[in-house]
């Protein structure tokens, strides 16, 4: 089978990729096209956190998708994403990846990585912005100086956890792209998203607390994933149900 071919930028430094790849998208950049940022002076996570991305320390990706499935499943693409990153770090020699729902990458209790997808629309039609942030290595003396104190406890590295197989950003994001891109397929013909994702959601069965703005927290059970990409939450108390949880905060209650 023939490979795919990605259209790959690299900058020096982007104010962010995902808001560079949703421009290019309105330009009518096809699907695929990825731009790598060496740094980022407003990266971004989700809920609008600041993204600490300094140069030399990670890679700063994104990728442009046009779905045709209904936007209605689109919620699950950085779940895929997420699949595909952790195949991707263990195939580069980085073991004990775990995927959290709905964005995030650990070994044991420290972020490696996170995805966040971004959705922009110019009349009927949308595309996305697909965006991913691995730390590869915080080693360098200028980097551990300038990392915000507030990550300094829970942030990893591939060359923390690897040794990686490689530490270049462009050989890590073809990397991703290759085991990302059949899932997306699959998606994208109608695969049931659970199927697709499988065992990388670490959580299924542990204890969870969530948190809505706006509404009183609750505790539950981790049962797996909707179609959708909603977690699947199994509430605790005498009047049991199963709980769809689309946004707000996943506190996990037990260790994995």
């Amino acid at each position: 089978m023939q490979r795919r071919r990605f259209p790959i930028q690299v900058f020096d430094s982007l104010s962010s990729t995902n808001d560079s790849i949703l421009e290019a998208g309105e330009s009518d950049a096809p699907e695929g096209t990825t731009y790598i940022a060496r740094s980022q002076s407003r990266g971004r996570g989700r809920a609008g956190r600041a993204w600490w991305s300094p140069p030399g320390a990670g890679l700063w990706m994104s990728t442009l998708l046009r779905p045709s499935r209904s936007s209605a499943h689109w919620g699950g693409v950085s779940l895929l994403a997420g699949a595909a990153v952790r195949t991707s770090l263990e195939r580069l020699g980085v073991k004990g990846v775990d995927l959290y729902w709905p964005n995030d990458l650990q070994v044991g209790k420290r972020k490696i990585g996170g995805i966040l997808g971004e959705v922009r629309s110019r009349g009927e039609e949308a595309w996305i912005a697909l965006g991913i942030g691995i730390n590869i290595d915080l080693s360098a003396p200028n980097v551990r100086a300038s990392m915000p104190r507030e990550i300094e406890a829970i942030a990893t590295s591939m060359t923390e956890a690897g040794p990686p197989r490689t530490r270049i950003p462009e050989e890590i994001a073809m990397v991703i792209l290759e085991e990302f891109w059949p899932l997306y397929k699959m998606f994208q013909s109608g695969e049931k998203l659970p199927l697709l994702v499988g065992s990388t959601l670490a959580h299924t069965g542990r204890t969870v607390e969530v948190r809505v703005s706006g509404q009183k927290s609750w505790r539950g059970v981790v049962e797996g994933l909707h179609e959708d990409g909603a977690l699947l939450v199994r509430t605790l108390g005498r009047e049991s149900r199963l709980a769809q949880v689309t946004g707000g905060e996943v506190l996990y209650e037990d260790s994995p």
